[in-house]
């Protein structure tokens, strides 16, 4: 199968964090030379004393200089972006640069960008730890989610291996858009694909392949979970087969879903070596919904060496 091109954007500040999800792309892919990168820069804006005495030589000229120095830096965060991009193995033609002044946050401007773009992903390096205080103040997470609703997240913390992913599928629309999304940006990679439910009526975790789904998990279908999930576990199985991925790639995982369904997911992708975690987030009625109740938000609090991918 022809390898399709694909987009990412990387919001960078001049800071090393920013840059380590480029290494995670690099073990995921083995080939970079058709990955397109999207690096944005958000300047800071101009202080309000510039425009205070527009008629002021003293100001002006103070303006000129705070102007100067504020491309300098922009220029000298993208040069340093692109040559961590060369060097591991980007195609320097592909490598894209937008930078505007800051005039909202970071992260709803990383989004307005990346929904005008429409790309596969943007890049997320995870930056705090599981304090719900340190999550709202210092992290992008709640902004991205509100506001990305076309470009798929790929939050990164630590080192996470790609060599496995587990697809979270429940009785929603938004688990087969997460599932079209891991496929598409799976096919060209070596990485093994689990579709994994959590079952409220199974004691203990049930993996079978995804060619024998019907037949070995008939029993489970049978009973009202398995019902009300079926058709969207067999959906998804066929939007991965179909994007060409090998059945031999890829299983199916019930786990038991009482409990922390949260905690359920990310122990067992533990204990399975499983380094790429795809969520379906179905949009919230509003933020604090989304904070109150979302699985999302208590996966990306506590996910560590794991990439998180969300899709609305």
């Amino acid at each position: 199968m022809k390898t399709l091109p694909k987009c990412l954007l990387l919001p960078i500040d001049g800071s090393e964090a920013a840059l380590k999800p480029i290494e995670f792309v690099r073990r995921l892919y083995t080939q970079l030379e058709d990955i397109n990168m999207v690096l944005c820069h958000f300047m800071p804006p101009l202080p309000p004393l510039y425009d205070d005495a527009p008629g002021s030589a003293h100001l002006m000229r103070e303006k000129r200089k705070f102007l100067a120095s504020r491309n300098d830096d922009s220029h000298s965060v993208f040069a340093g972006a692109r040559q961590a991009l060369i060097r591991s193995g980007f195609s320097e033609r592909l490598i894209q640069e937008f930078s505007q002044e800051r005039q909202l946050s970071v992260a709803r401007q990383a989004c307005m960008l990346a929904n005008l773009k429409k790309v596969d992903a943007v890049l997320v390096q995870k930056t705090v730890g599981s304090s719900l205080e340190g999550f709202l103040k210092g992290d992008p997470a709640v902004d991205l989610l509100h506001h990305c609703v076309v470009s798929p997240i790929w939050f990164i913390e630590g080192n996470a291996d790609p060599a496995r992913a587990a697809i979270c599928v429940l009785n929603e629309d938004a688990s087969l858009r997460i599932a079209d999304h891991a496929a598409f940006m799976l096919a060209d990679t070596r990485t093994r694909i689990t579709i994994l439910h959590g079952a409220k009526n199974v004691m203990k975790a049930v993996t079978v392949p995804a060619e024998n789904l019907e037949s070995t998990l008939e029993w489970w279908f049978k009973s009202e979970p398995g019902r009300s999930v079926r058709t969207f576990l067999l959906r998804a199985c066929e939007i991965v087969r179909k994007a060409g991925i090998e059945a031999g790639r890829i299983t199916v995982s019930l786990i038991p879903g009482r409990g922390n369904p949260a905690e359920g997911i990310l122990s067992y992708c533990r204990e399975q070596g499983i380094g790429i975690v795809a969520l379906g987030h179905s949009e919230p009625s509003g933020i604090w919904s989304f904070l109150k109740n979302s699985v999302t938000r208590k996966i990306l609090l506590d996910f560590k060496n794991m990439a998180v991918w969300v899709n609305q």
